[in-house]
């Protein structure tokens, strides 16, 4: 990172900084799956049994938790290596002229550009004759524990044997991401000094021009000579613990050492494969004007803030292909298009702030918002076609006419201030989102689609794509404070203690009209709360912090960088804070030193999923993980 600043005289300043970074992550994961669904049955036909079952009620269902499983013969093991390489650089340019005591006007260009690669390769293991598994399953915190016998002898390990019936030896792929902004801004601020109430005024305008690229290939890996297993006792391999589910040591090695020597790469892609490539570009212009307000109400009241509206025009357009089933039945990119749309809004925001005196404040604030969703959704990608017979277009993909969330928000807040460290304060808040943005199955304008050389009876068909739907409100408040030792006590000086809960609900159903009354937004915990005590006095500096989270739905990263939704369960996590800044005193002078340990407790990452086959909902486990504490030591020197 490099930062230039020129200052010639108090009317002009300009800086230019520059940044880039780089990210790379090596990622070795070992993994055990199997089918225990009674009705396998192996070559000759023998089932999966269930011996010395137990359970536990859950919900007031009886789940097995316990037991041995016999004859299970689906069993795969998965040696991975995931590397991921980022690189970002950004620069910016912002100058401010100043003229005539009354005006400012600034500029700032900007530029960034992200690049992301990303590539998993797993390869496939097996047992040559079915398992007998012994388990010991948790439906709260702790980890499953499982008993393997074999999962450490070579001579009873296959690469390959492709014991779940995937048709492969392995997988692979590559996905690759460039994402490009730049935008320019100019705006101009005049001091109005003939006014009571108005103080100044700004206008202004933004332009943005952002393009996301997305390259994707995947190939099956297959063992050579026709896809001969191989006993892993003649593979180069190790050792790799997973004594933390009672398992012991199994069979490792390096996949990618594996690849060149033992398998052979074939392309078969999916019809999901061949629709992560695709390009986005939004230009977005914003024009806005702002007036800056300052008066005394009465001889005790005083009011402070800003009214202003923005007009708001985008553009945007996506290149995406149409994936189709070939004479030979594979799927491949027979054809492509680029589609977009444009539109604008009109946003009005106000923010003002009473000051009553002795330290009293309400604050008010309204805004009508957008906020632009998933980019992912907005890809050119589709499976749309017209029907040989009927000639009548259908199919499903992204939405390159998709847009922004929109809401109108409303915040006010009351505030007492009785000291420089002491505070309480009481916030509410309500957003009423006109649309939310669901998947569901439309009416929709083909025009502009390849249509593979069939000539439809009309341009409107049936499309499954992310579309604008109803909305909702999104409601809450929140209370927080702060409390200096010395407004306790004078010997409690330098001690503190910062408290916060808030506490948000919502009527948006995220699967859309008809889905479950049980989901929540994604990301949504509808109590939070963090309390810190601290202590800073003489250079000497501690803080313990407690946060809580509430369960939520969390969207995460699933196989082949598709994304999931899974119920994420509350979580309470510690972090410690410890420095010290050396005295003008010291030889060390300027100088600082800080140690920090977050999750102190090694709180657990849980999620859970509903159970199927029952007709009553119960939750059960899905992930357990267990990321340990971090420890970092800092230190800082200032000259």
């Amino acid at each position: 990172m490099a930062v230039f600043e020129f200052k010639p005289s108090d009317t002009f300043h300009s800086i230019l900084d520059v940044y880039h970074s780089t990210f790379d992550q090596d990622e070795v994961e070992n993994s055990i799956m199997w089918n225990n669904d009674p009705w396998w049955r192996d070559a000759g036909g023998n089932p999966v049994t269930y011996t010395n079952v137990g359970t536990t009620t859950v919900g007031g269902v009886p789940v097995v938790t316990s037991g041995t499983l016999n004859n299970v013969g689906a069993l795969n093991m998965l040696n991975e290596v995931n590397t991921r390489e980022d690189k970002l650089f950004s620069a910016g340019w912002a100058n401010t002229i100043k003229w005539g005591d009354i005006y400012t006007l600034k500029t700032d260009l900007s530029y960034s550009r992200a690049e992301s690669t990303r590539s998993t390769l797993e390869l496939q293991s097996a047992f040559g004759t079915p398992r007998t598994i012994d388990f010991n399953l948790q439906t709260g915190k702790g980890f499953n524990s499982f008993n393997i016998p074999g999962l450490d002898d070579p001579t009873q390990i296959y690469l390959g044997m492709d014991a779940m019936g995937w048709g492969r030896d392995g997988r692979t792929d590559v996905a690759s991401t460039e994402d490009t902004l730049k935008s320019g801004r100019i705006e101009l601020n005049r001091l109005v000094e003939s006014s009571d109430f108005l103080r100044s005024y700004d206008v202004g305008v933004n332009v943005t021009r952002r393009n996301k690229d997305r390259d994707y290939v995947a190939y099956y890996v297959d063992l050579k000579n026709g896809r001969t297993p191989i006993r892993m006792d003649a593979v180069p391999h190790g050792h790799a613990s997973m004594d933390f589910i009672g398992l012991g040591n199994v069979i490792n090695f390096n996949a990618r050492d594996l690849l060149g020597r033992f398998y052979d790469l074939r392309y078969e892609a999916s019809e999901n494969d061949l629709m992560k490539n695709y390009g986005i570009e939004e230009d977005i212009k914003t024009f806005y004007a702002k007036a800056n307000i300052d008066l005394d109400m009465t001889d005790t009241i005083r009011l402070r803030g800003n009214v202003g509206v923005q007009y708001v025009r985008s553009e945007q357009s996506s290149t995406g292909p149409t994936v189709a089933r070939d004479a030979s039945n594979d799927w491949v990119i027979a054809g492509g298009q680029t589609i977009g749309a444009s539109y604008g809004d009109i946003l009005p925001s106000m923010n003002l702030s009473a000051d009553f005196g002795d330290g009293l404040l309400l604050r008010f604030a309204a805004a009508k918002t957008l906020m632009r969703g998933p980019i992912e959704q907005m890809g050119a990608y589709t499976t749309a076609g017209v029907d040989v017979t009927t000639r009548e277009w259908s199919g499903s993909g992204g939405n390159p006419k998709l847009e922004p969330y929109r809401a109108t928000a409303y915040d006010i807040s009351l505030e007492k201030y009785f000291g420089p460290t002491t505070y309480a304060a009481l916030a509410v808040f309500y957003k009423s989102l006109e649309t939310y943005i669901y998947t569901q199955n439309v009416r929709w304008d083909f025009t502009g689609y390849d249509d593979l050389g069939i000539t439809p009876i009309s341009n409107w068909g049936n499309f499954s794509t992310p579309v604008n739907g109803s909305g909702g409100y999104m409601r809450g408040a929140e209370l927080s404070g702060a409390i200096g030792g010395d407004m306790i006590h004078p010997s409690l000086d330098g001690f503190g203690l910062l408290l916060n809960t808030s506490y948000t609900e919502s009527s948006i159903d995220p699967d859309g009209p008809g889905g479950s009354s049980t989901d929540t937004l994604p990301g949504l915990s509808k109590v939070v709360a963090n309390a810190t005590v601290y202590y800073e006095k003489h250079g000497f500096s501690a803080r313990i912090s407690q946060r809580y989270r509430d369960e939520y739905r969390g969207e995460y990263a699933s196989l082949f960088g598709d994304r999931i939704y899974q119920n994420t369960m509350a979580e309470s996590t510690m972090d410690l804070q410890v420095g010290y800044d050396f005295p003008e005193t010291s030889k060390l002078s300027g100088l600082s030193v800080l140690l920090q340990v977050n999750n102190v407790t090694n709180e657990p990452y849980r999620t859970e999923t509903t159970a199927g086959g029952i007709d009553q909902t119960i939750f059960l486990p899905s992930e357990y993980n267990e990321y340990g504490r971090q420890y970092l030591l800092g230190f800082r020197y200032k000259l």
